[in-house]
């Protein structure tokens, strides 16, 4: 993702990770730009951009310019075409000056002589400028002092402008109990959830200071030397400066028992607005208990969801000199859709009253997970009942709504919409002298609505685990769910554990806190939960003992692989939409790296409840380990998890999966008759066959019996 040093003094952004494809700018005059952040206690020292780029033919054969903006402030600009000859990369140093918290990086492009009327032609696709994802910013900077005080908490520990992943240090008490685990992981999770899609890991370790800022966990009185006890009694939360490194600071989280610090880590969690000065007392009750599928970051299923209650959906605008505006948005993973092609959306479009815009021209194209769905033009052409309607109700024009499909099978956890407006002017406009209104937009009242939804689907699948920690996560606060850990954990195994929980709550919006941790030797006692197994192989049981579970058996010499379903098996299997295609080809990568260290996901039913579901995360080394926990939080390496069975070695990774799997969840009759239907068209064909024959037999015997019965009646009445 991003790059950076240990203390966060200079930072590389780039373009792919802001945006996974290339921007892209088309005609003789466009723009086109994207947000960034920075720290808020960054103070910067030196800038510059390395600029990558492409173009046409048709560009090359002419003379244009890029010019590049920095929160409208030139920064830079290339000459492209014949006179400049080809060029596909440029350099600019810029005064730091002008970057700020939110910041707009904007390129422009024109073709000279052909720009200043281009606002009046139609697009011409034969002239693109490119810019790559190569394309980077490089900043470097210098943080700013904050007091020791709670109250600017999440900062210095974790800021929500940063645009690097969070790197965050944790020191526990050596041999640490499923207790002083839990508080940890209660932790992780907030900063987890501060962090966001960035990502985070938690290094952890048992003795000395990290030279950085870091989380301690102080058990009993314990504290690491250095570090001065603090007043009071019972669960306490300080900031104190770290005697490791001058400028960092340390995170006290206090108890006397393990009790007491899963309170502080409790309140630190959720309550931290009531947490000021240098320390605090942290006794705070948790919140009550969640429901069902109700995390906050999932837009719910029962009512339609206005645009203007999710994150970024309040303001956006649309220019066609700036950037398209962007709404994200999480549904649970476990979605259904049946009879439905999709979910819907109603969207308003707000128009300005600019007299140049040419509306039977302009028109808002809306992307799905960059896949186009919608494009509704600023003045629809009416079909004759619309217009017969309009005759007869008149209204504002500015008020119709657009109905937009959003197709289940584009449909993920995470999604992300595109509004690109294509605002064009009328013929006699004066390209110079427009005035391009930002307050032509979407307007926050248009609605996603999803709620004629189901909630069902087949398990074991670890797509959905990756994505977005599912099923553990369909209670947001992981009430249902217990980590199972070795009887002394590594560091890290408790690294995998916390960065696990954190990436939970990013999918969420929630710090977990109902969770529970048991050693591996009591693990009946959670027979009520669904199980997250993680350790070792040298270390965790519980990966030996419930090693025939896996669909893939690896050991230093051989690797087995679970039989796929008979044929006469999967004809009375139902179909699974989310199931892979193919088995995948974790045993042959694994039989090629036989004796590497590897590391792997593995999903079944509970040995313990049939109703309960288990992952395990396993490794032969802590390093291997770390990375499987890591790779959860990159969502290029979490669309290659599916299956029952992830293997990971190095950078390789591949799925495999058995075909077993059960569905869980309810349908409306109506539902589940077509979905069994379309499971087995086959048999659904012939049993229809098998009643129409039932049913013309029937008939048959019917009309003759009654017929018997007219002739006996005639003969007896003829009589």
């Amino acid at each position: 993702m991003y790059s950076g040093t240990a203390d966060g003094r200079s930072q590389l952004i780039r373009l792919r990770d802001l945006r996974s494809k290339a921007l892209h700018l088309e005609g003789a005059s466009a723009e086109t730009g994207i947000a960034f952040t920075t720290r808020q206690d960054d103070a910067f020292i030196a800038a510059r951009i390395s600029l990558v780029f492409s173009y046409s033919n048709a560009v090359a054969r002419d003379d244009g310019v890029l010019q590049v903006f920095l929160n409208n402030e030139p920064i830079g600009s290339v000459a492209l075409g014949k006179a400049s000859g080809p060029k596909a990369r440029a350099d600019f140093t810029f005064t730091p000056a002008l970057l700020s918290t939110d910041n707009r990086l904007q390129f422009r492009f024109a073709l000279k002589g052909q720009g200043a009327k281009a606002c009046t032609l139609d697009r011409d696709k034969a002239i693109w400028v490119n810019i790559e994802p190569a394309t980077f910013i490089y900043l470097s900077t210098k943080r700013l002092p904050i007091a020791d005080d709670l109250a600017s908490l999440p900062r210095p520990f974790a800021d929500p402008k940063d645009p690097l992943p969070l790197n965050l240090p944790f020191v526990l008490p050596a041999g640490p109990e499923p207790g002083v685990l839990q508080a940890a992981g209660m932790v992780a999770g907030y900063f987890g959830l501060i962090a966001g899609n960035k990502g985070a890991s938690f290094p952890v370790q048992y003795t000395g200071l990290p030279a950085s800022n870091a989380v301690v966990l102080v058990a009993g009185g314990h504290y690491p030397p250095g570090i001065a006890a603090i007043p009071g009694e019972g669960p306490r939360v300080a900031v104190v400066a770290n005697p490791s490194q001058v400028d960092s600071k340390l995170l006290l989280v206090i108890g006397d028992d393990t009790e007491q610090l899963r309170a502080a880590a409790g309140t630190l969690a959720t309550a931290t607005a009531r947490l000021s000065g240098g320390w605090s007392a942290a006794s705070e009750p948790l919140p009550p208990p969640r429901q069902a599928y109700d995390a906050p970051k999932w837009i719910p299923t029962n009512r339609p969801v206005r645009l203007g209650e999710l994150p970024d959906g309040g303001v956006i605008n649309g220019r066609r000199l700036l950037d398209s505006p962007k709404v994200s948005f999480r549904t649970a993973p476990d979605l259904f859709f049946g009879a439905l092609s999709g979910g819907k959306m109603y969207v308003h479009i707000r128009r300005a009253d600019d007299s140049w815009v040419d509306p039977g021209n302009s028109r808002v194209f809306i992307d799905l997970n960059q896949r186009t769905v919608g494009e509704i033009p600023l003045e629809p052409k009416l079909k004759v009942l619309s217009r017969l309607k309009e005759w007869l109700f008149p209204g504002n024009a500015g008020d119709r709504v657009s109905q937009v499909l959003l197709p289940g099978f584009q449909l993920h956890s995470q999604n992300q919409l595109d509004f690109l407006f294509e605002l064009r002017a009328k013929a006699d406009a004066d390209c110079e002298m427009l005035d391009w209104s930002d307050r032509t937009g979407i307007d926050p009242d248009s609605t996603i609505d999803l709620s004629r939804v189901a909630h069902f689907a087949a398990f074991p699948n670890l797509a959905l685990f990756a994505n977005a920690g599912f099923p553990f996560t369909r209670y947001a606060d992981l009430s249902t769910t217990a980590f199972v850990m070795p009887e002394t954990s590594s560091p890290q195994e408790v690294q995998s554990l916390m960065n696990l929980l954190a990436m939970m709550a990013d999918a969420t919006g929630v710090p977990p806190t109902r969770f529970e941790v048991v050693e591996a030797a009591k693990v009946e006692t959670m027979a009520d939960r669904d199980l997250i197994v993680i350790g070792l192989d040298s270390n965790q049981p519980l990966l030996k003992h419930w090693e025939s579970y896996n669909s893939v058996r690896i050991t230093p010499t051989s690797v087995t692989a679970a039989p796929g379903l008979s044929f006469l098996r999967r004809q009375f299997q139902p179909t699974d939409l989310r199931a892979p295609y193919y088995r995948g080809a974790a045993p042959e990568l694994a039989k090629a790296n036989l004796g590497k260290p590897f590391a792997y996901l593995s999903s079944f039913w509970s040995p313990l409840n049939d109703d309960r579901l288990v992952v395990m995360i396993g490794s032969t080394q802590p390093a291997s380990l770390v990375d499987m926990s890591s790779h959860l939080n990159d969502p290029e390496v979490a669309a290659n998890i599916q299956g029952d069975f992830y293997y990971l070695t190095g950078s390789k990774g591949e799925f495999y999966t058995s075909g077993i799997r059960r569905f869980v969840g309810g349908l409306p009759i109506w539902w589940r008759i077509q979905w069994l239907a379309g499971s087995f068209e086959l048999a659904a064909f012939i049993c229809l066959v098998c009643v129409i024959l039932i049913f013309a037999v029937a008939i048959e015997r019917f009309s003759a019996h009654r017929a018997n019965r007219l002739l006996s009646r005639t003969f007896s009445d003829g009589s």
